[in-house]
């Protein structure tokens, strides 16, 4: 990212990086609307992630921004250009998708010199770009074969590559690991890593995949039906998620969501009753309490232990259902009466189903939201 002494001023010597903004664009397809009035500011040399379930708007913010498609209203612009009524090639933006879409008659060098030939630039220059750029992504020994010769993690560097050579104002990613294997995509995730800390180019990156927003994002953009939930770094989104969505949507295993309601709200404490009988008291709550006393009380599995802390409130033993283990650290599903939780615990212990387990948890680890799915602050308890 671009370092500066004032703000995003560039430091002396340092290329400013233009970033890219949305104002109150709309898009509607037939008779639905999917964006109205929508939103966005992405700062120079950030890598922006956008995140949500199919269908909530990612890729189609994509499409707009590279002028694949056009808004109804609203502006766009790439650093100080507004682009909106620019055609693709005029806008600066370099996009990789899902697919590779490379061309098998041609070698990799052919591949990723193939904007620039179009673009006429000289042989030479041309030549050095494609060098440089096959040594940045570790292509330097494959420039002779062809796509059908490549993995699929080469292929997609080669897809990358030809989007580096054109030197884009913006780069745009649309899902491009999803067709790799768990095991290469996680490879590529500390290639992409790598490569933005070398190559500090503004950058908008689609996923639906949690884990690879997490690990690339300087600021991740959860998206929910054309909208946006909640923005903010990986550690905002986690730890202080402002709605239930938002909370359940991050972490893996799930957030336990327990249905309960408040039963007392004073200024020493705030005591829950969850769905099953037992009572949890929290600290007291930050600003007013919710108009319905209806709520949920939701804990993430890792926040969970077996042995009671300092501070920590106790939890009905519930007993063992299933366990999942997967060598470094199990996964307990317990359960009482109607609610179910899920333990995640690196002890090595063994677990068996049926065992009845107490377990506790810290009060600042609890998140509590309200009937309409929204964060209910609540500070921590007094004297512990």
């Amino acid at each position: 990212m671009a370092a500066a002494g004032d703000g995003n001023v560039p430091a002396e010597g340092e290329t400013q990086l233009p970033g890219a903004t949305l104002s109150r664009v709309g898009k509607s397809f037939g008779a639905v609307a999917l964006f109205n009035g929508f939103d966005l500011s992405v700062g120079d040399g950030e890598f922006v992630v956008l995140v949500g379930p199919s269908g909530c708007g990612k890729s189609t913010l994509l499409r707009l921004i590279a002028g694949l498609d056009r808004p109804d209203s609203g502006e766009i612009h790439i650093g100080e250009r507004r682009v909106d009524g620019l055609p693709p090639g005029e806008r600066g933006v370099a996009m990789v998708f899902q697919s590779y879409a490379l061309y098998p008659q041609m070698t990799v060098a052919q591949n990723i010199a193939f904007p620039l030939r179009m673009a006429g630039r000289p042989k030479r220059e041309l030549d050095e770009s494609v060098r440089r750029t096959c040594e940045l992504l570790g292509l330097a020994d494959l420039m002779g074969r062809r796509p059908a010769e490549l993995s699929g993690g080469q292929r997609q560097r080669v897809a990358i590559g030809r989007a580096i050579v054109r030197e884009p104002d913006l780069f745009l990613f649309d899902e491009p690991l999803s067709n790799l294997d768990a095991n290469l995509r996680a490879q590529m995730r500390r290639e992409f890593a790598e490569l933005h800390a070398r190559l500090p180019a503004t950058t908008i990156y689609v996923t639906h995949d949690q884990a690879e927003s997490m690990a690339l994002a300087d600021r991740i953009v959860l998206m929910r039906d054309g909208r946006i939930e909640q923005q903010g770094t990986p550690e905002d989104l986690y730890y202080r998620p402002a709605t239930l969505f938002a909370a359940e949507f991050f972490g893996q295993p799930p957030i336990n969501p327990l249905a309960g309601r408040i039963v007392r709200a004073d200024p020493q404490q705030t005591e829950i009753a969850i769905d099953g009988g037992e009572r949890i008291v929290l600290g007291p709550l930050i600003g007013p309490a919710p108009a319905r006393d209806d709520v949920v009380m939701a804990i993430r599995p890792e926040a969970l232990m077996a042995r009671p802390d300092r501070g920590t409130v106790a939890l009905s033993p519930r007993a063992v259902e299933f366990v999942e283990w997967f060598g470094g650290e199990r996964h307990v599903r317990l359960r009482t009466g109607d609610t179910a939780l899920v333990w995640r615990t690196t002890g090595d212990r063994p677990i068996a189903a049926g065992e009845r387990i107490g377990l506790h948890v810290a009060p600042e680890k609890v998140h509590l939201f309200d009937s309409e799915g929204r964060a209910v602050p609540h500070a921590a308890l007094p004297n512990l």
